[in-house]
């Protein structure tokens, strides 16, 4: 009899233990529930709900990553990441697809190069108008130009700075862009007048009246080669240079060395 009385007693101490564990954590959700109502109260405002905040937190991060700024925009948009072979046709082609006026909106396209001259992928545009602008940007921001994704931005002015100043002449006040070319690849020791020769001896002729229509560029130190800027009239006549020189290879006899040249039109 007593054994039947311990079995029992056990048996409903066995059969009331999980309700006491379920009832100890229906209170602590409970208390959870009320402590996280309590801090959504305490820094939510009290007219948007915790889904709503969310939801803003995303919008946010999203138009951070699409540069989406609320800010109010400027004429002057900055592109970045384009491909090296862009050019000035590129971007106009842009501004008619994205603007009923088309490109007759832009002020001016400019380049950005580095102190070598080389084109990293960044160019400057001004528009005509603030909305323009805005228009373009909201067009071709993230947009796939040559392979290469952009990136658009706002900036506040085009800065002196990134106007290339081997692009202007005192004898001319126009830039050059779109007219010139550079040709990379002759011997390192080349001179402005060699240059002269050898394109004239083509039946090529640089801008005549004007010292500075063959210039000589940086490159980078220990460089076994030579880099020059060539200014010609006509844009015509820079993509007629391209087409015959172009991978075409220099020997220069007192070595018997052969140089392949590289030459491509700048904007």
């Amino acid at each position: 009899m007593a054994n039947r009385l311990i079995t029992c007693s056990i048996l409903r101490q066995k059969s009331t233990l999980p309700r006491i564990v379920f009832g100890q954590c229906q209170q602590q959700q409970q208390r959870y529930f009320q402590m996280s109502a309590t801090h959504y109260n305490v820094e939510q405002p009290k007219n948007e709900s915790p889904a709503a905040t969310l939801t803003n937190k995303f919008i946010a991060h999203a138009r951070k990553e699409r540069n989406i700024i609320d800010k109010e925009p400027t004429r002057f948009i900055q592109i970045d990441h384009l491909p090296i072979t862009t050019t000035t046709e590129d971007i106009r082609k842009l501004a008619r697809e994205a603007l009923p006026n088309g490109d007759q909106s832009i002020d001016e396209v400019v380049f950005v190069r580095t102190d070598n001259f080389d084109f990293m992928g960044r160019c400057v545009i001004a528009m005509k108008s603030a909305e323009d602008a805005q228009r373009v940007f909201e067009y071709g921001n993230r947009r796939v130009i040559g392979g290469n994704v952009v990136k658009m931005t706002h900036i506040g002015r085009i800065s002196e700075k990134v106007r290339p100043v081997e692009l202007k002449s005192a004898a001319d006040q126009t830039s050059a862009s779109g007219r010139s070319v550079t040709i990379i690849g002759l011997p390192s020791l080349t001179k402005p007048e060699h240059v002269l020769g050898y394109l004239r001896s083509r039946n090529f002729y640089p801008v005549e009246g004007a010292e500075d229509s063959i210039i000589r560029l940086n490159t980078k130190k220990q460089a076994t080669v030579s880099k020059f800027l060539v200014k010609f009239d006509s844009e015509s006549e820079a993509w007629r240079a391209v087409r015959k020189f172009h991978n075409e290879e220099f020997k220069l006899n007192r070595r018997n060395e052969i140089y392949k040249l590289a030459v491509s039109v700048v904007y």
